[in-house]
């Protein structure tokens, strides 16, 4: 148990830019539904890191699945793989559901002379990537391919050197983005782009957008890279800071990678304040003495306790107010700063359920506990 616990986890995300419209009216009214349009579907490698991760309640999986859609299609072999890493009934069932083809483009009766190549998809307007940030791209796990469409639409804002190639290939880069970064670098710089709304003119985000931030906090996560993956996901609260998913995550990231429960507590209760939910890392007693135990992830909302298994198939639910009693534990588990939660109804007794914190700190159980108080 002790060795098990001491190796408790590695850290095992477009909006359209609206067009202009012929009225502030017309923008109002149709600025939700080319969002929802415009989204960059999940690709298989970034949902699997989301199901692996095991950070975000399973309705929230289920809502970003649904609002996003997956570009690839439910065969028995990907329903095998996500279900090996843990992905409940309902996340395959949303993925069936919600898969989005490639559009492909009409073709054009009456070429340009001189035509150009569209701008990829989803891909916002910015000011010209530096070598920092391509390098930062590639180490939060973005695809090579999706890094050159990002010096595609920008630019960059240097040129190629050996030095500078070497660096860039020993991120992940490769020759064709190389290549990429050396065609755009010998181009005139793009013009700047507009940094306050005027009258008719919506403001142009630069950079990536909420989804891509999350995405890239997921997957340096899951890298171990918390530095990375605390500054994306404080960024992405900037661009919205109406939406819980960023701030579980960054609870997530600062108490298991940065160990700084104080800002986690922030961060978590700002998430359940959101209608989200705040994950922890626990282990579930099975037979009262810790001998046999399972590792998953227990998430606090304002109505509900659940808990996840990681290999998906162990899982259960609370409503709030069933819980009778959560406690430290005075001898189960004692040594782990093990929990319990007494759950049932006006009329019965109740059944425990045993849980270690990932942390096995009585620190994380207090806060664990006083969140499921708060809410009560």
């Amino acid at each position: 148990m002790t060795a098990m616990l001491s190796n408790l986890f590695s850290f095992s995300a477009k909006r359209v830019i609206i067009p202009i419209a012929a009225s502030l009216l017309l923008v109002a009214m149709t600025a939700g539904v080319a969002e929802m349009q415009g989204k960059q579907p999940y690709d298989k490698d970034k949902l699997l890191r989301v199901v692996e991760l095991n950070a975000l309640p399973t309705s929230e999986v289920v809502q970003a699945i649904e609002q996003r859609g997956v570009d690839f299609q439910i065969t028995s072999q990907t329903e095998a793989q996500f279900r090996g890493a843990g992905a409940r009934p309902e996340v395959i069932d949303a993925m069936r559901a919600n898969y989005r083809p490639p559009s492909t483009p009409r073709p054009n009766p009456t070429p340009s002379p001189t035509p150009s190549k569209p701008p990829p998809a989803g891909v916002p307007a910015g000011p010209p990537l530096s070598k920092n940030e391509i390098i930062t791209l590639l180490q939060s796990g973005a695809a090579v391919s999706r890094v050159e469409q990002f010096v595609e639409v920008r630019g960059v804002s240097f040129s190629i050197t050996p030095q500078i190639a070497r660096e860039i290939k020993e991120a992940g880069g490769n020759n064709a983005l190389i290549g990429a970064i050396t065609a755009k670098s010998s181009e005139p710089a793009p013009a700047p782009a507009p940094t306050r709304p005027g009258p008719g003119r919506p403001a142009v985000p630069a950079g990536p957008d909420y989804d891509d931030l999350t995405d890239r906090a997921i997957a340096a996560m899951r890298a171990n890279n918390t530095y990375v993956a605390i500054t994306d996901l404080q960024q992405a609260i900037k661009l919205d800071s109406s939406k819980p998913q960023a701030y579980g995550l960054l609870g997530f990231a600062q108490l298991y990678g940065s160990h700084d429960i104080l800002s986690a507590e922030r961060s978590m209760r700002a998430a359940i304040e959101r209608g989200g939910g705040a994950p922890f890392r626990v282990y579930h007693d099975h037979d009262k003495l810790f001998n046999s135990y399972c590792a998953g992830s227990l998430f606090v909302s304002k109505n509900t306790v659940t808990f996840r298994g990681d290999d998906g198939n162990h899982t259960f639910e609370a409503n709030r107010r069933d819980i009778k009693e959560a406690k430290i534990n005075g001898f189960v588990g004692a040594q782990y700063g093990a929990f319990h939660l007494r759950v049932g109804s006006a009329s019965s007794k109740g059944d425990n359920y045993n849980f270690a914190p990932a942390t096995r700190q009585k620190g994380e159980s207090n806060l664990i506990i006083n969140l499921i108080g708060s809410y009560q």
